[in-house]
């Protein structure tokens, strides 16, 4: 079975929601069992852009679909619900529409209002590695469509209320006959609820909702990792009809840090050292994320590169395995541009002494060439 489900409902990997949407509609419609029947391959089809479209149409999991694919959806990484089930709050208004289309309103059976989930949001912030650490709550300051006040919701002016719709006489559905089928489709006037306002709210204009700023402090755990999308249920746009609010999700981003890279649960600190104490061997002092200072020993002969590692003193994981992640002191042997006379005549002595000739030194040779260089 394909995995690209992009390819699979035939739209572009950046497209929107709508797109999706449309394009699910019209291959689901064409590829129904109930329109192809005894026909497997499109009902093997039809079984494909229903998977598709549930990951695609759902935000978080086509987040974690667009960065490790199918099998990063099957390995769990998808959360509680995981990759099957149709959770989607509007795949179940959707196949109903389909399922409608093929079969109508079963004997003009009314509906009635139809409620609809409010829109998801997207929001995003940035912390410091040290927040990202201990964790931290951040305010996040954003606008969403709430209920009116002054209607409650339903749009219409106050002590006027809502009225039947004329044209499907409160069904919220239209029906219609062609050729031997008889179809049926959401009513254009009253945009599927059965009923309409007869004098708008004032305030909201008639849609019931109103933009406003909201403020949150949303808690951000310890270890979030850089690109952890959180999501805060029911923060979202309100819905309509009493329907359910969408969610908010905020996306984590890391502030560069000037001591520490981050691998995982574990941190990498450059440490520099002279020669003699790579040599010598020797101890020295290296930050650790919860600030202060640990001792580390540096061992004789020590190579540039070496990696030596502090456990347990890197950042928290989220995988649980472990309380938290190490501290890895990569050593950096730093050789000095220039010497006094003494710590030559000492380097010299010492080259001597491992068999090896240095090169001649001449103040005056080298005030020499300074001189052509200008």
């Amino acid at each position: 079975m394909s995995t690209d489900y992009y390819r699979l409902l035939g739209v572009a990997r950046n497209a929107g929601q709508d797109e999706i949407k449309s394009a699910y509609r019209h291959l689901a419609l064409k590829h129904h069992p109930d329109r192809n029947p005894g026909n497997k391959d499109s009902e093997g089809i039809f079984k494909e852009i229903n998977e598709a479209y549930t990951v695609l149409s759902d935000v978080e999991k086509r987040r974690i679909y667009d960065q490790f694919g199918a099998e990063g959806l099957k390995a769990g990484r998808g959360g509680a619900g995981g990759f099957g089930g149709f959770q989607n709050a509007e795949f179940g208004d959707i196949f109903g529409d389909i399922f409608d289309n093929f079969f109508g309103e079963q004997g003009g059976r009314s509906r009635g209002p139809r409620q609809r989930r409010g829109a998801d949001l997207k929001y995003g912030t940035e912390i410091s590695l040290e927040e990202a650490f201990s964790g931290v709550k951040v305010p996040v300051n954003f606008d969403r469509t709430e209920i009116c006040e002054v209607c409650g919701g339903t749009g219409a002016k106050p002590k006027t209320g809502l009225k039947k719709c004329a044209t499907c006489r409160g069904a919220g559905r239209v029906q219609y006959a062609q050729g031997f089928f008889s179809f049926s489709q959401t009513c254009p006037d009253c945009g599927g609820q059965g009923e309409v306002v007869s004098s708008p709210c004032r305030d909201c204009g008639g849609s019931g909702r109103k933009k406003k700023a909201a403020s949150l402090n949303v808690k951000i755990p310890p270890g979030v990792e850089e690109g952890a999308v959180l999501r805060v249920s029911g923060a979202g746009d309100a819905g309509m009809r009493d329907g359910a609010s969408g969610d908010l999700y905020i996306q984590v981003t890391i502030k560069h840090n000037t001591h520490f890279t981050r691998q995982d649960s574990d941190l990498i600190y450059e440490c520099q050292v002279s020669v003699a104490q790579a040599v010598l061997g020797a101890e020295v002092e290296v930050p650790v994320i919860e600030g202060g200072r640990v001792k580390l020993r540096l061992p004789q002969g020590t190579q540039h590169g070496k990696v030596l590692r502090v456990h347990e003193r890197g950042m928290p994981s989220s995988g649980g395995l472990k309380k938290r992640g190490d501290l890895l002191v990569r050593v950096k042997i730093e050789i000095p541009h220039e010497l006094t006379p003494k710590q030559r005549e000492l380097f010299e002595a010492l080259a001597v002494a491992f068999g090896e000739t240095p090169l001649p030194h001449c103040e005056e040779e080298k005030g020499f060439f300074k001189k052509i260089l200008g």
